[in-house]
């Protein structure tokens, strides 16, 4: 296929680290978007095969890698919305600190970046891939706390070899969204407002034992979904004890003190269907880590747009400390409409 070649040819410069030509990737990317466009109306444009047959990428997602420094670039020509994302989260951010609101911000990495030796041959795991730190470091210097994974996800599959991604499926696998829990809950827990909503909260959380779970992801195309070869992952669930096992916990407390707000990275592994099970997501694993409910807002095909779910009077925001967006860093650059925040109580 002419456009995975075209983004291999893109994706190979972006490895050669901070020397690499910003005019070939700008030369290659105006070919690769138009051809991207024009594949998106095939049934298969969303995906593009690895050189690992059994790894399966996501188009949009390489688009964005492709884009290389897109920070340091005119937004209009490397983002689909055409604006810089930047001063929409410092303005939130503003927001949420008159409020009392801590904004705490994970950006989820693309597959490519873990695993660029399963894209293509002509690279190792070792090999270092872009990566958004400057973008995210000017997060950090207006006030907003970065919980950045992707150092955690090479590092472990170097040294312990977890699969952190879903091979057949746009998401990470259930051990990252328990990895995310994990760094969340240590930012939160220990405070003593998180304290006293544990203590007063009457569910009493627990785990089960490592399950095995058989996916066929949301990047299989449907003509070969049956034929093709389901891959197993490792999970566990959390929960609250029941006699049949462990029951879910819905995350719908509006009186919880924490909000979680993001796309289907908070939804995978959570809802169920097609988000491939249900009570072992990020917001399951949160929950339990911290001892009490939260509220998600979350939508499946923006974080942008959940934020309408937060779209609240006074009563609403009364007690809450934290607001946790979670979403895959592709948004930067892919999201096609940042919707502003103007509602929230002064």
């Amino acid at each position: 296929m002419r456009i995975s070649s075209l983004i291999l040819i893109v994706f190979v410069h972006l490895l050669s680290g901070l020397s690499f030509a910003d005019e070939l990737i700008n030369k290659e990317f105006n070919m690769l978007q138009s051809m991207a466009d024009e594949s998106e109306k095939g049934a298969d444009g969303r995906v593009i095969v690895g050189d690992d047959p059994d790894w399966l990428f996501l188009r949009s997602e390489l688009s964005h890698v492709a884009k290389g420094r897109f920070w340091n670039k005119n937004w209009k020509d490397v983002s689909v919305a055409g604006e810089d994302p930047l001063p929409i989260f410092l303005s939130l951010n503003e927001k949420l600190k008159s409020l009392g609101v801590q904004f705490i911000y994970v950006p989820v990495p693309p597959k490519v970046s873990i695993y660029p030796d399963k894209f293509t041959k002509k690279v190792s795991s070792k090999d270092k891939i872009i990566n958004a730190v400057p973008f995210l470091n000017k997060l950090r210097m207006g006030g907003i706390k970065v919980i950045d994974i992707e150092p955690m996800l090479i590092k472990e599959r170097r040294s312990n070899g977890s699969q952190s991604y879903c091979m057949t499926d746009s998401h990470p696998s259930p051990w990252t969204c328990e990895l995310i829990a994990e760094q969340i809950a240590q930012v939160i827990s220990g405070s003593d407002w998180a304290d006293d909503f544990a203590k007063k909260s009457k569910l009493k959380f627990v785990r089960s034992e490592p399950l095995k779970l058989s996916i066929r992801g949301d990047l299989i195309p449907d003509e070969s979904r049956d034929d093709w070869k389901a891959e197993s992952l490792e999970v566990v669930r959390a929960g609250i004890r029941s006699e049949v096992g462990i029951d879910a916990v819905s995350p719908d407390d509006s009186t919880s003190p924490v909000i979680v707000l993001g796309d289907s990275h908070t939804l995978i592994f959570h809802e169920g269907g097609d988000m491939l099970m249900t009570r072992a997501g990020t917001v399951d694993h949160l929950q339990e880590k911290v001892g009490f409910k939260v509220f998600l807002a979350a939508s499946r095909g923006s974080s942008s747009q959940a934020l309408r779910q937060i779209y609240k009077g006074p009563e609403f925001w009364k007690g809450k400390k934290v607001l946790v967006w979670i979403s895959s860093v592709r948004e930067l650059t892919q999201e096609r409409r940042w919707l502003k925040l103007p509602r929230l109580p002064r």
